[in-house]
């Protein structure tokens, strides 16, 4: 059973590395066709269209079990939709003042902060081998991120994005409480994406975008291609996964699986960004792989293992 949840998580963790690109190519078609929308209320709609046609196609097949949803059921989505929330808007928010590369490596911290929430809950601390893994998975990040080092200040934007982190850091630990064992993972995932979705929509409206902008920001078959591939390839059985398998690991272990995720970004912008370009007729150049992703990948990937192979009553 844990070796299963690991090779699930780490297969949704491979397709959510792809929606870096995938949403950063859709940001700026979105910016190209309608380019008086404020960037924050753009990556709000991103959000907000993901989970709320997501949530959409889960309805049919849960449909019938909302009319018996028990307390914790609720408790556990709208824990995950609050956590989930802070961290995608509190990141996105960040990246509007702060590089790319630096944001990817705080945003990588929840890493630390994960097994330091577990040591403060069960007063015992982490393991060596969780310590050295957690290392690895900064070294690794900070390495795939060569700007860290010469353009790091700590500024507004920095401190968003670390607060984020303790967000989706809690968004992992919410998920081990044991009083929710026994809850259905498909109901808990549709009333996060319906709660995400609503939660985002208000959050876009805040930051200046309007109901007429709305619909054309998803109107043209680029913009349509974009988001379903979004939905269906980075969050619809991504979160269904994350929501009914990661109970079966520790929340430390997760996180370092999770790691993995900047790997796989710094890979698919060698190819998606061009393709991304030619189907939606914008500037977004692909990137070229370094030694850097070599080096930086082996070491998190390294730490994966590390922790992948420790046994269960270690954690």
């Amino acid at each position: 059973m844990i070796r299963k949840a690991r090779l699930l998580l780490i297969s949704t963790t491979l397709l959510w590395g792809i929606s870096f690109p995938l949403m950063r190519g859709l940001q700026l078609a979105q910016k190209a066709h309608v380019p008086h929308v404020p960037d924050l209320a753009l990556a709000c709609s991103v959000v907000a269209i993901r989970f709320a046609l997501a949530a959409l196609i889960l309805l049919p097949f849960f449909a019938s079990q909302l009319r018996r949803v028990t307390v914790t059921e609720w408790s556990q989505a709208i824990g995950l939709a609050i956590l989930a929330t802070g961290g995608l808007y509190l990141q996105t928010l960040g990246l509007a003042w702060t590089d790319a590369s630096i944001a990817a490596f705080l945003t990588q911290l929840y890493t630390l902060i994960v097994p330091l929430i577990v040591a403060l809950r069960d007063r015992r601390s982490p393991s060596l081998r969780v310590i050295v893994a957690c290392v690895l998975v900064l070294i690794g990040v900070a390495i795939l991120s060569p700007g860290l080092l010469r353009q790091f200040t700590l500024g507004l934007g920095e401190v968003i994005i670390i607060v984020g982190a303790f967000f989706t850091a809690g968004q992992i630990v919410w998920l081990e409480r044991p009083a929710y064992a026994e809850n259905r993972a498909g109901v808990v995932t549709l009333l996060m994406f319906v709660m995400l979705a609503m939660f985002t929509s208000v959050a876009y409206f805040l930051s200046g975008g309007t109901t007429a902008d709305a619909g054309k920001l998803f109107d043209t078959p680029p913009l349509i291609i974009l988001t379903l591939i979004l939905v269906l390839l980075c969050t619809l059985f991504n979160f269904l996964i994350m929501n009914a398998w990661q109970r079966c690991v520790s929340a430390t272990e997760a996180g370092l699986i999770y790691s993995i995720e900047p790997v796989i970004a710094t890979v698919s912008t060698a190819f998606l960004p061009g393709w991304m370009s030619w189907l939606a007729s914008v500037n977004y150049p692909n990137e070229t792989l370094t030694w850097n992703l070599l080096a930086g990948g082996l070491l998190i990937i390294t730490a994966t293992i590390l922790v992948a192979t420790e046994k269960r009553t270690a954690d």
